[in-house]
Parts: C-alpha cells; structure tokens; sequence
C-alpha cells in the first residue's frame, strides 16, 4: 500500500462541497412532498460523517504536532468548518426540522465548542515556548 499524505485543505474542500449539497437540496425539495425529508436527511447525514472525521483527523494530528501553533492553527479550521455547517443549517433547521437538523446543529455547536476550547490552550501553550525559564525554578545541584 502506497503511503499518502493527508491534504486538509483537499478535506476542507470535500466538507464544504457536502454543507454546500445540503444547501442546495434543501431549497430544491419542497418540505410538504413525500420523501423530501428522507432525500434531504441523506445530505444531512454525509455533513454529520464530515463533522465526525474531520474532527477525528484533527485531534490524531493535533495532539501528534510538536508546535502548539500549529496544533492552534488545526483546532482554528475545524471550529471554522463547523462555523460554515452552522450558518448553513439555520435555514434549514427551520424548513426540515424532522430530517436530523436539530441534532447535527447540536453536534456542529458542540464540536465548535470543543474546536475553540482546544484552540486557545494550544495558544497558550504556545507562549510558553517563547518565555525564558523563571530563575529559581529548579534548584541548584551543587
């Protein structure tokens, strides 16, 4: 098996093409018709499985990066991604609110929380690289 890097940005293009596909069923199906929901819910589904492994390939990444910044900077993308997945959701929160939207909008919330969370400790991790080490902190070995 060859071996192949991981591009984010080339999974940042996938999920959003998916919030986009969800988008546009959404205003194409009319709620009232039969089946709608069920057409729209196989949308919702593929934004949720979007949301689940990009959040796992973020963390896999994140806690292997030795600098914070860069571990900052991926924990940044995802709660930018589940940004996009919220705004997207509103409107059809509202439109389908018995095909899974509530429940991916809890889960896109609550990933982002947890993005943001990781995205400021990895920060302040961050700083401590660049402060000289406290005189005294360890004792002297004489």
């Amino acid at each position: 098996m060859a071996l192949m890097m991981i591009d984010l940005k080339v999974v940042d293009a996938l999920n959003r093409c998916n919030v986009s596909d969800m988008e546009r069923v959404g205003r194409e199906l009319d709620p009232s018709v039969h089946n709608s929901c069920q057409k729209f819910g196989v949308k919702v589904s593929e934004v949720q499985s979007a949301l689940v492994h990009t959040y796992g390939i973020v963390a896999f990444l994140a806690v292997r990066e030795k600098n914070p910044k860069q571990a900052a900077a991926l924990w940044k993308d995802m709660s930018d991604f589940c940004d996009v997945a919220l705004t997207a959701l509103k409107g059809m929160k509202e439109r389908f609110p018995h095909c899974g939207t509530p429940e991916l909008c809890d889960l896109a919330l609550d990933y982002k929380i947890a993005s943001d969370e990781r995205h400021t400790q990895n920060l302040r991790d961050s700083e401590c690289l660049d402060q000289a080490i406290p005189v005294g902190l360890f004792p002297n070995k004489n």
